[in-house]
């Protein structure tokens, strides 16, 4: 892409962009070992504007949602480009404006071709929150400064967290930071592993030759001893005779061992969740087969609400069982809600049609066991009062997602409440106004007109 990307300027010969080709893993060397974005900019016939040639991101991590390669760099927003490419000095921590609307700082070096002509610029950004480390000094040309940065050793490497071990083209180790001395220490090497051979020194199996002729050798991780390394390679030209290897090696015992801990605390979470569904629905069982023996009709009402209320957050529970995480998916609880009432009353089931539709999006664990509450008591009186004898119907359950608050509105066609009854308060209208106040810090809305049919509206304050 990055040579569509220079015919685009439609100011570079052939050779230009050959020169701007080679330099492309130049920036990626750049940027991951300084752990920096690096930008390849190139002049436009238009005096206003650079076209962006190359980015590359750090695996360390950028500051750029997306790759900008291809997008426009405004030079009233980019003034050390400006200056770079109309001067050819370099230009060392000039502050900019991203494509994204950030402030950064910006190191521009000049890229000038076999005529010393100005065709491009190397751009080093990073945050202006963050000290620089880069040390660009008298530096004019990309060249020379990978070359200063393998052979004076500027203070940058030692200052990252990341071991940086370098061969020459006669696979020798010429450079070594403190980490990687460290690394390599603890596998049993001396105090310097400089003049080691690279095939004594490399602990995955790699060829020297495979790296110089792919460039870039991708992560792997590696276990030994008691530690997990990642390790990547990179080719860069020195000049036009030498070649070094970058090896970068990493020391992420500690992220493992606490994404195993994770994993297991999922596994016990989960196993618990489980329980506690078995439990509920145990619950339910003894309650249920209490209201098969009761002859009285009022308590066996009563038993029966409490029966669904239960196994209303049972539902939650068995959601976390399954996925073991605390967000779960609003739809997916209301669908289960939904399930469940059918599987219940399924002489009703034919008549009364429901529809779900709306907004997905995640809810807490705590959320959503009070929503699964609040829509089980909506449900229920629909399903007991809304439709009697056996009337057919339709149940229409709405979800958005606003900004701030979400609304959950529930409809239905059937008889109605008339207005003196809607303000009295039922056991089932307490519970929810308690639970939409108390629990999802929202508002409770019922409306009705007889004959026509119902509608429960409540909000809840939106988490994420």
């Amino acid at each position: 892409m990055i040579k569509t990307y220079c015919k685009m300027c439609a100011t570079l010969t052939t050779q230009d962009i050959d020169k701007i080709q080679k330099l492309e893993e130049t920036a990626i060397i750049l940027s991951n070992v300084l752990g920096v974005d690096t930008f390849i900019d190139c002049p436009t016939k238009d005096g206003e504007k650079a076209l962006v040639v190359h980015h590359s991101k750090p695996e360390t991590g950028s500051m750029y949602s997306k790759n900008i390669a291809g997008e426009v760099a405004l030079y009233k927003n980019e003034p050390a480009v400006l200056r770079t490419l109309q001067t050819g000095m370099p230009s060392k921590n000039y502050k900019a404006i991203t494509q994204e609307g950030e402030t950064v700082l910006q190191n521009v070096i000049a890229i000038k071709n076999e005529s010393n002509e100005i065709i491009g610029v190397l751009i080093l950004e990073h945050s202006d929150k963050k000290k620089t480390l880069l040390k660009i000094g008298d530096v004019e040309t990309p060249e020379e400064l990978m070359s200063n940065f393998l052979e004076s050793r500027y203070t940058i490497p030692e200052l990252i967290k990341d071991g940086i071990v370098i061969f020459n083209n006669n696979e020798t180790v010429t450079y070594a930071n403190g980490v990687a001395k460290s690394i390599y220490e603890k596998m049993g090497f001396g105090k310097n592993i400089v003049g080691e051979t690279f095939q004594n020194i490399v602990i995955n199996s790699v060829e020297f030759n495979n790296i110089l002729q792919n460039k870039k050798i991708d992560v792997v991780e590696i276990s030994i001893l008691d530690m997990v390394l990642s390790v990547s390679y990179f080719a860069t030209l020195e000049n036009k005779k030498r070649q070094n290897v970058i090896m970068i090696v990493r020391d992420i015992t500690q992220e493992k061992s606490k994404e195993q801990e994770i994993i297991l605390k999922s596994v016990a979470i989960k196993e618990i969740h489980h329980r506690v569904k078995n439990n509920l629905q145990t619950i339910a069982s003894l309650l249920r087969i209490q209201s098969r023996r009761s002859k009285n009709r009022e308590v066996k009402k009563i038993l029966d609400e409490t029966i669904s209320r239960i196994l209303s957050i049972a539902i939650t529970h068995e959601v976390l069982s399954e996925k073991g995480f605390d967000n779960l998916n609003i739809r997916e609880i209301v669908d289960l809600i939904y399930k469940n009432y059918s599987t219940k009353t399924i002489d009703k089931k034919e008549k009364i049609e429901f529809t779900i539709i709306g907004d997905n999006f995640n809810i807490s664990s705590e959320k959503a066991t009070a929503i699964a509450l609040v829509i089980n008591e909506i449900i229920q009186n629909i399903v007991d009062y809304a439709f009697p004898d056996d009337v057919a119907g339709k149940v229409k359950i709405l979800i958005q997602k606003d900004h701030f608050f979400s609304r959950i509105t529930i409809s239905d066609n059937g008889v109605g409440i008339p207005k003196e009854k809607i303000s009295s308060s039922g056991l089932g209208l307490m519970i929810v106004e308690k639970i939409i106040k108390e629990q999802l810090k929202g508002s409770f809305e019922i409306s009705s007109e007889v004959g026509k049919g119902t509608t429960v509206k409540f909000e809840i304050k939106n988490e994420y």
